[in-house]
């Protein structure tokens, strides 16, 4: 099927995630009536994947999820329920499970996959850790966990070398650790966080200023940690560590590094070696200019200032600035109103960890020097302040009011 009309121009986002959403939406707003925009994801569902640590530990995992193609016709876009198999840069086309479809401007923000394949142990026939990316891994750790709590045992918790997402891995050993101890059962099942970071609290972006913190909250808990790790394997009952320490563990729950999509991956010239698509300042990739990306899906071709490294913090907030910005300028290119003044906005990373009986906020902001803030919270306002957090994100990508501060 080709879908470019030939009264207008035609923008596809791949993914229905924060950046796709959003990116949707800001087309929406700027092209003209006869443009239209399609969302191109193959789940049908909105996820809040940054909640799913509680959905671990009890909550329901239905809650922040919302139905794509209601949201999206209300705002006039198209929805088409399926994954991208193929871009063919060179003839600005896609293929998909219901055929081809032409564009003009294409936005990738398909998010990423773990790479499950870089540690043994993480998947395969001999798989013995858990992780939680999506909704299916969150479920199978609930499951790991609801037998621990009748089989105690010791608890491996952490990020392996290379991994982005690190604060869904605190969060998880603070809110379990809380959850053991209203249980009584926190004195049969150690808890050990391991980490590829130089030190608790880095986020990858030179965050420092939650590293106090976090060391006198793993202190005050009795949570063991290494850092600097490498994980050499995992197996049912231990951890191994590249130093050839063995970890015990009943459980091990481990957040791995990131990939992108396997089918924009295998297109040809499309993605980096990780399968990250490579972009410039202006979320537009480095060799196809009618491609752009943003979110986990991308990474710079080289630091944006204030960040230190090419891979922006992963985020919701952040995910959704990327997403407005790579929009606006695919507009703009078709002469639809004045790019994005910026590539990342001037607070560029904000977050909450709920660790149950407390919590953390941390923000980042600047434009050349990365400024960093961690203030420790009253567990019962940090878990108010996520819930309002992702009702607020929530309602705004449902309703397409994406006006944020």
């Amino acid at each position: 099927m080709n879908n470019t009309s030939s009264n207008g121009r035609h923008v596809v986002v791949a993914g229905g995630g924060f950046a796709g959403l959003a990116a949707a939406y800001t087309l929406r707003e700027r092209l003209g009536p006869r443009d239209r925009v399609t969302v191109v994801e193959p789940s049908g569902r909105f996820v809040f994947a940054l909640s799913l640590v509680w959905a671990v530990l009890g909550r329901s995992i239905y809650r922040g999820t919302f139905a794509l193609d209601p949201a999206l016709t209300a705002k006039g876009i198209d929805y088409l329920r399926s994954a991208v198999h193929e871009v063919r840069a060179e003839e600005k086309l896609i293929r998909t499970a219901g055929g081809e479809m032409t564009y003009d401007r294409l936005i990738i923000a398909t998010g990423g996959r773990p790479d499950t394949s870089s540690i043994p142990g993480l998947a395969g026939e001999f798989r013995a850790a858990h992780w939680i990316v999506g909704e299916e891994s969150a479920v199978e750790a609930r499951e790991s966990l609801r037998l621990l709590f009748d089989n105690p045992g010791p608890v491996v918790v952490g990020a392996a070398p290379g991994a982005t997402y690190f604060s869904g891995a605190y969060e998880l050993v603070l809110a379990l650790d809380s959850v053991l101890r209203e249980r009584g059962l926190r004195d049969r099942i150690p808890l050990t966080f391991i980490t590829g970071q130089p030190y608790l609290g880095d986020l990858g972006f030179n965050e420092n200023a939650a590293r106090t913190k976090l060391e006198t909250l793993f202190a005050a808990r009795n949570i063991t940690y290494r850092t600097g790790v490498e994980i050499e394997r995992v197996e049912s009952d231990d951890v191994i560590l590249g130093s050839g320490e063995r970890l015990p563990a009943s459980v091990s729950i481990i957040m791995p590094p990131f990939t992108g999509a396997a089918d924009i991956w295998k297109s040809p010239h499309l993605t980096d070696e990780h399968g990250f698509v490579p972009i410039n300042e202006r979320y537009q990739h480095v060799r196809f200019p009618d491609i752009y990306a943003a979110g986990v899906a991308s990474v710079f071709d080289r630091p944006i200032p204030p960040l230190t490294a090419q891979r922006a913090p992963h985020t919701g907030y952040l995910s959704v600035r990327m997403g407005q910005a790579a929009a606006q300028n695919a507009a703009a290119s078709l002469g639809f109103g004045p790019p994005a003044r910026h590539t990342l906005p001037y607070v560029f990373d904000v977050r909450l960890l709920d660790g149950g009986s407390i919590g953390l906020f941390l923000a980042s902001w600047g434009t050349n020097k990365p400024h960093n803030l961690a203030i420790e919270l009253p567990g019962q306002a940090t878990h108010y302040l996520k819930a309002l957090q992702e009702r607020y994100l929530v309602w705004r990508l449902r309703t397409g009011r994406m006006d944020l501060p």
